[in-house]
């Protein structure tokens, strides 16, 4: 679970002739004057967003698709690229979740997803923790911590944080980092069990007794990408989380990714805390696990098959690195992304947009009928994308359709082998094609200059006051999760699983199957799957993509390989 976005946001109107969003903040700052020279607009262009689904082609050409922030001598222009027939050229990606949090409206940041990371790891004991952890067992527990951050996959029995990350980054990004010994907070723990403010200033007060208290280890050393804050601050608490307590009143009792936001915690001499999540040791044990090293039954994870259950604090991590949540936070529990992904139901690798905006993997992008052969995507990586016009900043923050030849096997073995906690998905057995609808565009706001000097604070957070943020969500009638252009965007899903069923529809709540996938003999065009898209046969954007397609699969395993036949036109 990612933090409340929303809360901080409330847009007031959309001024398409102008191209901008005027804005009114109720409480948090977002960018800082520190982290640009100028409070001028960003030079480059952005995707406009149309203010209705019935929005014209001559509103929608004035958008270029292209990312809106970072300045056109990052991309790469076409002209650079290889000779060699787009077909068979990957197409390198120039920009991660990373860009995007550091231009981002609400003041957060990202861990770095390539180079060295480094997270600091502190469990926290209330003064009625051993309620929960018998004291004398309390160390099983940190130890157990410290081997689902940065253990080996024999000591889980199936990945750490670090090694799944490393695995799934095929080596782009080192994961490590320091479990410290439990900080005695002194109170008890109803005095964080609802509320996400206490948690904010714990994360503060945690990192600053940690460095406290060891004068010879230094903040510097957890801040990889010298951005001025730890990549990350984890706090595990010594209470169980209120699912399982069955207590709905204990709502700050769960796990989440949050972000400080003080932009006095930056510095490149001392850096601070910034983005920092909140979870309970008991996702680390099913019951006998929990009896067995903390004396006590309290449990939210499965150790049936592994030693120590790392799923949900390797999902709070994609949301250190930047991502959100793809399931549905509103009432009626829709299943956009069908299940079987990190970032969806804690459970499998991660999906291959998010793979490819944290860099880590790079798609075909074709311009013209062809055929492309892809490997399994948990081996190789291989993905192709489809798009009317590519943007020329090579971002992935945009709207296109994804290939990827699921498997079985890599990030994914061990939940098509196993179903969590008897009650999610197991993935197929069989490789097939999933396809994804991404919309990833980004809507560029600024703050509308009364309301900023109304509302205005002595805290020197709010020294800036635009940014971007992404369009849509995939939560449906939940306004704190939902697309912040409103509920009239609600089917507009930042990324959703199109199902090889010609009846299924943006409103299925189905997870992943075997039917879902794109075997051998499928195909593919705009028209037949019509359902599954908002705008029916055209994109969210208004155009038509322009592309239909075939498939044809051999082999099995990690040895599978996926021919698409790719029809422009």
């Amino acid at each position: 679970m990612k933090g409340k976005r929303n809360a901080i946001l409330t847009v007031c109107c959309v001024a398409l002739a102008s191209c901008s969003f005027s804005i009114n903040f109720s409480g948090h700052s977002t960018r800082s004057s520190e982290a640009t020279s100028s409070s001028s607009e960003p030079s480059a262009t952005w995707p406009i967003i149309p203010s209705s689904d019935s929005s014209s082609s001559s509103e929608e050409s004035s958008s270029s698709a292209t990312w809106p922030i970072i300045p056109s001598s990052s991309s790469v222009p076409s002209s650079e690229q290889s000779s060699v027939a787009p077909a068979v050229q990957k197409t390198k990606i120039a920009q991660y979740y990373t860009d995007y949090t550091e231009n981002n409206i609400y003041d957060i940041e990202s861990a770095p997803t390539h180079g060295n990371c480094r997270f600091l790891v502190i469990p926290i004991w209330f003064t009625d923790s051993s309620t929960y952890i018998q004291t004398s067992m309390r160390e099983n527990v940190r130890a157990d911590i410290e081997k689902a951050y940065f253990g080996s996959s024999s000591e889980t029995g199936w990945h750490s944080v670090k090694t799944y990350y490393e695995t799934e980054s095929k080596g782009a990004v080192t994961i490590s980092g320091t479990v410290s010994e439990w900080y005695e907070l002194g109170q008890r723990m109803s005095m964080y069990a609802t509320g996400n403010q206490n948690t904010t200033t714990l994360a503060v007060s945690a990192k600053n007794w940690y460095f406290n208290n060891h004068p010879s280890d230094s903040p510097k050393n957890y801040d990889g990408d010298g951005d001025g804050y730890i990549d990350g601050v984890m706090l595990i608490y010594a209470a169980p989380n209120y699912d399982t307590l069955n207590r709905s009143d204990y709502s700050n009792l769960w796990a989440y990714c949050y972000w400080v936001q003080d932009q006095s915690q930056k510095s490149y001499t001392n850096p601070g805390t910034n983005v920092f999540f909140w979870a309970s040791y008991d996702f680390l044990y099913s019951s006998g696990t929990a009896r067995s090293r903390a004396g006590t039954n309290y449990a939210a994870g499965d150790t049936s098959y592994c030693n120590i259950d790392a799923h949900c604090f390797i999902h709070e991590m994609g949301h250190v690195f930047g991502l959100d949540d793809y399931y549905d936070y509103g009432p009626n529990r829709y299943c956009p992304a069908a299940g079987f992904s990190m970032q969806d139901y804690n459970i499998g690798g991660h999906d291959p947009f998010s793979t490819m905006a944290f860099g880590w993997s790079d798609p075909y992008i074709p311009t013209s009928s062809c055929s492309i052969t892809i490997g399994a995507f948990q081996s190789t990586h291989d993905l192709i994308l489809l798009t009317p016009s590519w943007n020329s900043f090579n971002s992935p923050f945009d709207e296109y359709l994804l290939l990827e030849l699921w498997t079985p096997t890599g990030l994914n073995s061990f939940d098509c082998a196993h179903n969590y906690k008897g009650q999610y998905p197991t993935g197929p057995s069989v490789p097939g094609i999933r396809l994804w609808h991404v919309d990833a565009r980004l809507l560029y706001i600024e703050m509308d200059q009364g309301a900023y000097e109304n509302q205005m604070t002595s805290n020197a957070r709010y020294a800036s006051y635009y940014g971007v943020t992404h369009a849509f969500s995939n939560s449906v009638g939940n306004e704190d999760y939902g697309s912040p252009l409103g509920s009239a965007y609600d089917s507009y899903d930042l990324l959703r699983l199109v199902r090889n069923d010609t009846y299924s529809t943006t409103k299925d709540k189905n997870s992943l199957t075997a039917s879902s996938l794109f075997r051998s003999g499928s195909s593919f065009n705009m028209s037949s799957f019509s359902r599954q898209f908002p705008r029916s046969s055209l994109l969210n954007s208004g155009k038509s993509l322009g592309w239909s397609f075939s498939v044809s699969i051999s082999g099995s395993g990690e040895n599978a390989t996926a021919t698409i036949n790719l029809v422009r036109g």
